[in-house]
């Protein structure tokens, strides 16, 4: 597949919310109030998940680099 392929694919409009959209997906399908929910949540925050989708949501909407979520500015390259 080709850079070009990609952004003629029916999909290419909604590939920058696609991580938002798969991590939605998930923590509607296991909610909060089961053990596999808070098990979910927590593994996202202790990966450095939810970092790394704050840092390019951050990106995306053009926020300023004055908000300081440890370890974002380095897993996105913004250093």
């Amino acid at each position: 597949m080709s850079l070009g392929d990609i952004f003629s694919s029916p999909i290419a409009s909604s590939l920058h919310t696609l991580p938002f959209q798969v991590l939605r997906q998930l923590f509607d399908s296991t909610p909060l109030t089961t053990d596999d929910g808070v098990l979910l949540r927590r593994t996202t925050i202790d990966i450095g998940a939810i970092h790394l989708l704050l840092g390019c949501l951050s990106v995306f909407t053009h926020q300023s680099q004055d908000i300081n979520l440890p370890g974002v500015q380095h897993e996105v390259g913004l250093n």
